[in-house]
C-alpha cells in the first residue's frame, strides 16, 4: 500500500512544485492567447500588402479584387492607386503613398514577427519549467513509493 504520509517538508515541496506547475501552466495559456492574436494580425497585414502590392502599376479606372474578409471580395475601379488612407489608431487615418503603407506594413509584419519569436521561446522555456517541476513530482512519488 502506498505511503501518503510525507515529511512535512517533502509536502511542503510537493505544494510548491504543484502551486510552480499551476502559475506556468497559466502563463503559457496567456501566451497562446497572445500567439493566436498575432497570427491573426499578421494574416491581416499580409492580406494587405498583398492587395497593396496588386494596386501597383495599375491607373486609374482600373478594377481591383479587395478583400472584404472570410474569403469575401468585392470588385472595386481604381480611383487613385498612388495614394491609399492607413490607420493611425482610434478610428483616425491619413492619405499616404503607396509605396509608404506597403513599407510601413512590411515593418509591422517584422516587429510582430519578431514578438511571435520572443512569445515562443517563453512558451518552450516555460514548458521545460514544468516538465523539471514535474520530473521531480514524480520521483518524490516513487521515493516515497506513492505511485503503485
Amino acid at each position: 500500500m502506498a505511503n501518503t504520509n510525507l515529511p512535512p517538508e517533502i509536502l511542503k515541496r510537493v505544494q510548491v512544485l504543484q502551486t510552480e506547475i499551476e502559475q506556468l501552466q497559466m502563463s503559457i495559456n496567456a501566451i497562446e492567447q497572445q500567439i493566436s492574436l498575432i497570427n491573426r494580425a499578421m494574416n491581416s497585414i499580409d492580406s494587405s500588402i498583398f492587395t497593396q502590392e496588386e494596386l501597383e502599376g495599375k491607373k486609374s479606372g482600373d478594377e481591383i479584387l479587395i478583400p472584404i474578409g472570410g474569403s469575401n471580395y468585392v470588385l472595386c475601379s481604381v480611383k487613385d492607386p498612388e495614394n491609399v488612407y492607413i490607420s493611425l489608431g482610434s478610428g483616425i487615418s491619413r492619405q499616404a503613398p503607396l509605396k509608404e503603407a506597403i513599407d510601413r506594413n512590411k515593418d509591422q509584419l517584422s516587429s510582430l514577427n519578431s514578438n511571435l519569436k520572443q512569445l515562443r521561446d517563453q512558451f518552450n522555456q516555460f514548458s521545460q519549467m514544468i516538465n523539471s517541476r514535474r520530473t521531480e513530482l514524480v520521483k518524490i512519488a516513487q521515493d516515497y513509493q506513492i505511485l503503485g
